[in-house]
């Protein structure tokens, strides 16, 4: 028995030097995927944009891995593609919500990416949504761990937070052009004469 794990472990040694990659070679391997990774993930980036826009939970869900998780701020993680659709389900009944997601760095190595980048979220409670119901207006930075199942980036792990507090209550519209601005009440005088 003993003779067969060394033989096992002189395998696995023999191999590892075969397929040894310098430093350099490493690094540019590790360049060409992870470019090619960038792409692709960007891709699939797009379509989470679109289904949340669309209210596709479901398929929002199916771009995490069969037991990816979604790890949401101030909020407990979501295990599996059922949890993850549940949560999103949730808030697309009340809110139609437009992402934009600007991927940042993205290195890959095999079939494992890690992945940095930036968002922005308004969400604009729907008529009819329960009483209450409040718009949201967000932008943070997001962290994500995908993994090469079957040809396809998919999400393993993704955490995000805010870069300062969530602002509640319906997205405030951006004001006309030209419009005045009230003067501040500490910097007006009474004029007028006393009686």
């Amino acid at each position: 028995m003993i003779r067969y794990r060394w033989l096992g472990g002189a395998l696995v040694l023999l191999a590892a030097c075969q397929s040894r990659e310098t430093p350099q070679q490493m690094q540019a391997r590790m360049d060409q995927q992870s470019a090619a990774a960038k792409q692709a993930i960007n891709a699939v980036e797009r379509s989470y944009e679109r289904f949340t826009a669309e209210g596709k939970a479901d398929s929002l869900a199916s771009l995490f891995a069969q037991q990816g998780r979604q790890m949401p701020p101030n909020a407990p993680t979501a295990v599996g593609r059922a949890a993850i659709a549940s949560n999103e389900a949730k808030m697309m009944r009340g809110m139609d919500v437009r992402l934009t997601i600007s991927s940042e760095t993205v290195m890959a190595n095999g079939p494992m990416a890690i992945e940095t980048g930036s968002y922005n979220v308004d969400g604009i409670p729907k008529k009819g949504a329960p009483k209450g119901t409040k718009g949201i207006r967000e932008n943070g930075k997001y962290m994500a761990h995908w993994h090469q199942v079957n040809g396809q980036w998919q999400i393993i792990d993704l955490i995000w937070n805010t870069n300062g507090s969530m602002t509640m209550g319906a997205p405030a519209k951006p004001a006309a052009k030209g419009a005045a601005k009230a003067p501040s009440k500490s910097g007006t005088k009474k004029t007028g004469k006393r009686k």
